[in-house]
């Protein structure tokens, strides 16, 4: 009963702190995957610094769903001069929206995209069979069209799809390329969507303006200037002179990772803190059981004291029968804890991460409430008169 308490506790911080740190690392896997160097660029004023007092939204005009976006075909080809902007290394325009795709096997409603040919770069997405369409094709407003993976095998199964025509919102479209399959993200699944030039989009969707715009600096050490060139391209494009009144926002992966550890952060600890008065529980028990066993073991207190043990002899022994008791329960918590976390991470397609410092806090808080909640029962043990203790039945 008095280790029972201990593993229960331990188990349940192990648990959740791993499937906690598990839940971080697969989102910071995610995040890596959308590019360690780009930069998005979206309609709105929002703040991700995620400090104290920072506002999720600033009340700098309306960009709810269906409002139309400050990000301007000019906005793109401003950034895409390399000669102005060094830092980058390549931009692309986005306009993504949903619609009804039509073959002659196949119809249902898929995501499209409208894009620059240096999207694919971008993202380090790769053709597999075809050609991905050139700049010829956004200036000429060329009706093209790339498949990912996923979406290719659901509208042509194993039939080649090269050169065959779709319909996209009543319009032909011909299939020139099929990408190879990429790392599937929560974000974003590259693979069960379609791509077309980002003229065409605008054109076909009646959408003069951009979804979003990535930009991919040179390096890591170019993402801030890289940032601060876009600002300053962009507020000029609006005539804003305050950049607290703009219109956009830019995210990087370094911000939004930082955002994404704050939160998961803060609910593991939370959790960590729930799970965490089940071993003041048990602490508690190992104080009662020790108490209990002081009374029963008051004869052989006693024979001790009076064949010379002193009385830090006496707490000493008390004092390591519940460290002892408490290790192995941590010992054994850290184990069902592990066992507990893989057994609902098969629930939710997660792998938990044990790191060596919640270890080290397991063993360390274990060995601490032994301590602490046996330092009362050994010092009672320790007290007893030698006399007295051997006449006690």
């Amino acid at each position: 009963m008095t280790v029972l308490g201990i593993v229960i506790g331990i188990a349940s911080v192990i648990a959740l702190i791993s499937l906690g740190n598990g839940a971080n690392k697969m989102i910071s896997d995610q995040i890596s995957q959308l590019g360690t160097t780009n930069l998005t660029v979206m309609p709105g004023s929002f703040d991700f610094s995620g400090g104290p007092g920072a506002n999720r939204e600033q009340p700098h005009g309306q960009f709810g769903p269906g409002a139309v976006s400050s990000l301007t075909m000019r906005d793109l080809e401003s950034l895409q001069d390399k000669a102005s902007h060094p830092t980058f290394d390549s931009v692309t325009g986005i306009i993504t929206t949903a619609s009804v795709l039509k073959s002659d096997t196949a119809e249902q409603r898929i995501s499209v995209n409208g894009v620059s040919p240096e999207y694919f770069g971008i993202l380090n997405l790769k053709i597999s069979f075809g050609n991905i369409f050139d700049q010829s094709a956004i200036n000429s407003r060329q009706k093209v069209v790339v498949l990912g993976s996923k979406a290719a095998t659901n509208i042509f199964a194993n039939a080649n799809p090269l050169g065959k025509i779709i319909t996209i919102n009543q319009i032909n479209f011909q299939i020139t390329g099929v990408l190879a399959e990429a790392p599937e993200s929560r974000f974003n699944d590259p693979n069960a969507q379609i791509f077309i030039p980002v003229t065409t989009a605008s054109d076909v969707f009646g959408m003069s303006n951009l979804s979003n715009i990535v930009v991919k600096a040179k390096s890591e050490g170019d993402i801030d200037a890289a940032k601060a060139d876009i600002k300053k391209t962009l507020l000029a494009n609006h005539g804003i002179a305050d950049e607290k009144l703009a219109d956009f926002s830019i995210l990087s992966s370094a911000d939004l990772l930082s955002t994404v550890n704050q939160i998961t952060g803060l609910l593991t600890s939370l959790l960590a803190g729930i799970a965490g008065i089940s071993l003041v529980v048990g602490g508690i028990g190992i104080m009662n059981i020790m108490l209990v066993a002081v009374t029963e073991r008051t004869r052989e207190i006693g024979l001790r004291k009076a064949v010379g043990a002193k009385t830090s002899d006496i707490m000493i022994q008390f004092l390591i029968e519940a460290v002892l008791l408490t290790l192995i329960g941590g010992i054994v918590g850290i184990a069902l804890g592990y066992g507990a976390g893989l057994l609902v991470a098969k629930f939710i397609d997660l792998t938990p991460v044990v790191t060596l410092n919640s270890l080290l806090l397991a063993v360390g808080v274990s060995s601490a409430i032994g301590i602490l909640f046996g330092i009362y029962p050994a010092a009672k043990a320790a007290k007893l008169n030698p006399i007295d203790a051997l006449r006690y039945e």
